[in-house]
């Protein structure tokens, strides 16, 4: 939708349905993936420094394999569906100029608009800044009795994949917590390529995550660049059963 946006430079089916459906569809995937991300961050730790104090008790394991990551996928869908879909305090008026058609009308409620930013953006970027920094520190001081050789993989990943998120929402985090705190005017005109940066993650993602698995990059380079070749075996004939002759066959 955002391509298409780009590429018409204006919105592609001027209804409102399309323009609800965008807004909910967009913010919903840019929380998920943010709370996903954080807790991935907590994932690892527990994985590499606690792996048996969490997962010892039943009811410890499906926390920690089912009910987190289902509250990071239905969360945000659930809020965004209530607060842009079916709001009966405002409606909605779009401007089919503007990407994503403008904003929803609940931006207009400050109560809302706050918790949103504060929760599904501020809360989950923090979580993966503070367990990306703790992490590293613990690897620093290396004061922790882990198999680093085990591990090391783990934790590279996760910072690559981190910095990435934290890279390019970061700036439009801080910037917008400026704004909604003192400066309303702060970087302003800056605002809108930032948010165009962070269309970049999911495009830059899957390559990232390539790059830190060298080992399925070769078995999918395999399988592209090396399919089943023609092979050619020998066999035999037997003519009048006077004669062998060699035959090549191809397969």
């Amino acid at each position: 939708m955002p391509m298409s946006y780009y590429y018409l430079e204006t919105v592609w089916l001027t209804s409102n349905t399309y323009c609800t459906w965008w807004i909910w569809c967009e913010f919903s995937v840019n929380s998920i993936s943010l709370f996903l991300m954080a807790w991935i961050s907590i994932e690892r730790h527990i994985i590499i420094f606690h792996p048996h104090a969490m997962l010892q008790a039943s009811w410890r394991k499906r926390i920690f394999h089912f009910l987190m990551p289902i509250f990071c996928l239905i969360w945000a869908p659930l809020f965004f569906f209530v607060v842009v879909v079916i709001n009966l305090q405002c409606t909605n008026v779009w401007d089919y100029s503007l990407i994503t058609c403008g904003i929803p009308c609940y931006f207009t409620i400050n109560i809302l608009v706050q918790f949103d930013f504060i929760f599904d953006i501020v809360f989950p970027i923090i979580i993966i800044m503070t367990a990306n920094l703790t992490l590293v520190i613990r690897v620093l001081s290396r004061r922790q009795a882990v198999n680093w050789r085990r591990h090391r993989k783990m934790v590279l990943q996760l910072w690559i994949v981190s910095s990435l998120y934290i890279g390019f929402w970061l700036p439009t985090t801080i910037t917008q917590l400026i704004q909604m705190t003192t400066m309303p005017t702060f970087m302003m005109d800056q605002l809108t390529t930032m948010q165009f940066v962070i269309y970049f993650i999911p495009l830059l993602l899957p390559m990232i995550c390539l790059s830190a698995l060298p080992e399925l990059m070769k078995k999918i380079m395999d399988f592209i660049g090396f399919r089943r070749r023609n092979v050619i075996n020998v066999v035999t004939f037997n003519r009048d059963a006077r004669q062998t002759v060699p035959i090549a066959t191809v397969r």
